[in-house]
């Protein structure tokens, strides 16, 4: 017999925004056999899962993580599953390059260098695709070039940020990889800039 969302489960979504469309009903299965079917589904959130050590919560995404004890999750799986733009700029001053998603392209490259990103303000994006599995497929390209990957930390808003998706490798070896990922994973994507 299904188990229905409570009325505290439906409050959290729809105070974060979450469809009920995107959510899953998981009861009686392992943790494996729900996440294969919420990928092949497109679901976000899974339900009538096991409930959570800490607050015996059940929502849970699709990493089977508690979305209620961190809604860090819920942000991560939204930027994670949306459409946009991966693109990859250049700084020949730093000798690196930035991988990164945005929604418009035409005011990245301004705002990495009115920003001073990384502490250089020569960014130039060399390379952009359009996809809609933008924030998956900016994810894997970051993890498939981690060993190249370097942290800097730079001034901006009289405050010390830290410049995540800098990449100390050539800036052919990142397209090829951005390229094998959308292809390997059979994601649709356009070529914006080149």
């Amino acid at each position: 017999m299904e188990n229905p969302l409570t009325n505290q489960q439906l409050d959290f979504l729809e105070e974060h925004n979450v469809p009920l469309e995107k959510v899953f009903d998981a009861q009686g299965l392992t943790k494996k056999e729900y996440r294969a079917r919420m990928k092949e589904l497109d679901k976000s959130i899974a339900y009538n899962v096991t409930p959570c050590r800490k607050k015996g919560h059940t929502l849970r995404n699709r990493s089977g993580h508690c979305i209620q004890c961190n809604t860090a999750y819920l942000a991560f799986q939204k930027r994670n599953d949306s459409k946009g733009i991966v693109y990859i700029a250049q700084s020949n001053k730093g000798s690196i390059i930035k991988i990164g998603y945005s929604k418009s392209f035409d005011t990245r490259s301004e705002s990495l260098n009115r920003t001073e990103y990384a502490g250089y303000s020569d960014w130039v994006i060399e390379f952009a695709i359009k996809s809609k599995k933008a924030g998956k497929i900016e994810h894997r390209i970051c993890s498939a070039l981690y060993e190249y990957s370097q942290k800097t930390h730079y001034e901006h808003d009289n405050h010390l940020q830290e410049a995540n998706e800098i990449f100390n490798c050539l800036y052919e070896l990142a397209v090829e990889e951005l390229l094998e990922i959308c292809e390997s994973n059979k994601f649709k994507y356009e070529i914006i800039n080149n």
